[in-house]
């Protein structure tokens, strides 16, 4: 006899209070400061900043408060994990970005709101990890059926996915680990915390490019696709908007433009392949049905 249905591993109420409905209620909010206030960041801001590098981040986070955004929406766990981890591995990098550029925020000393926005951005940097922390544990006692995967993704769309991942992570590396040596060479005004705060989002996206990869089911993650052309298009319009200020003689600047315009072409082609690889939900919303001994071979694990 076939074992009764199990629900699928749900969202827990945990993980949607404490991590995903913050972190995206934060994004947005530093996603306003820094698109509306690019220039005054001195002012208003936990560090002053370019308004070239203040649009960058802004739509950095632009594009993952996009992602938390729709994630807040999904009911099973596999379509938020890697969301849930990438956005975990960005608030570690931040956080450790924010510690050793500490001298550069404005922890001690200029206008009051910059002072403020500068303790409460630390706070919440060395908050977020505890409170993820809490939240995972929380989601690893959430139980529930794994659903079956998808077969793998042919050679020619993982490949594109694969290599991004690998080339951004990697850029990512060296701008949070090299951050003065690249500062030096940057293409418009920048400090090492600036380019320590660009490498922690290049790690990011490229570690979920990674994730995104080894899921192999591009349904699982849209948001992420939507995240990337969010932000590349945020990050487009920032250069346009302040091109004056950027050093176009250079190969970095247009390695800039070269890297926002393949977060648009992933995602815009990621979400557009999905539509032609992935298989239709299930008929039984939440529900799985599990296979019995002597039913038909299982399909592969998630």
């Amino acid at each position: 006899m076939g074992r009764p249905p199990l629900p699928a591993r749900p969202v827990g109420a945990a993980l949607r209070l404490l991590v995903l409905g913050p972190l995206a209620l934060a994004a947005g909010a530093v996603f306003l400061i820094l698109t509306l206030f690019a220039d005054a960041t001195d002012d208003l801001f936990a560090w002053r900043m370019s308004p070239v590098t203040a649009t960058l981040l802004g739509a950095g986070y632009g594009g993952s408060g996009v992602m938390l955004a729709l994630a807040l929406r999904a009911r099973r766990w596999e379509k938020v994990r890697v969301t849930t981890a990438a956005s975990s591995l960005f608030m570690l990098l931040m956080l450790g970005a924010s510690l050793l550029g500490r001298r550069s925020l404005h922890l001690t000393g200029g206008p009051p709101p910059a002072v403020a926005a500068a303790w409460i951005w630390l706070g919440v940097h060395l908050a977020a990890p505890l409170l993820g922390l809490i939240a995972l544990g929380a989601q690893w006692r959430v139980t529930g059926a794994k659903p079956p995967r998808a077969p793998r993704l042919p050679w020619w769309v993982a490949a594109p996915i694969l290599s991004s991942g690998l080339t951004v992570t990697a850029t990512g590396l060296l701008l949070y680990a090299l951050p003065d040596q690249a500062a030096r060479h940057w293409p418009w005004t920048a400090r090492p915390l600036d380019v320590r705060a660009l490498g922690a989002w290049c790690l990011a996206f490229g570690i979920a490019l990674l994730l995104g990869w080894r899921e192999a089911e591009l349904r699982r993650v849209r948001h992420g696709m939507a995240a990337l052309v969010v932000s590349g298009l945020l990050g487009l319009t920032g250069l346009l908007r302040y091109g004056g200020r950027i050093d176009w003689d250079g190969p970095g600047s247009w390695l800039v433009v070269l890297v926002l315009a393949a977060f648009i072409g992933l995602g815009l082609s990621g979400a557009g392949v999905s539509v032609l690889f992935d298989p239709p939900e299930p008929e039984t919303g939440p529900q799985v049905q599990l296979q019995d001994s002597a039913g038909v071979r299982p399909a592969r694990p998630a």
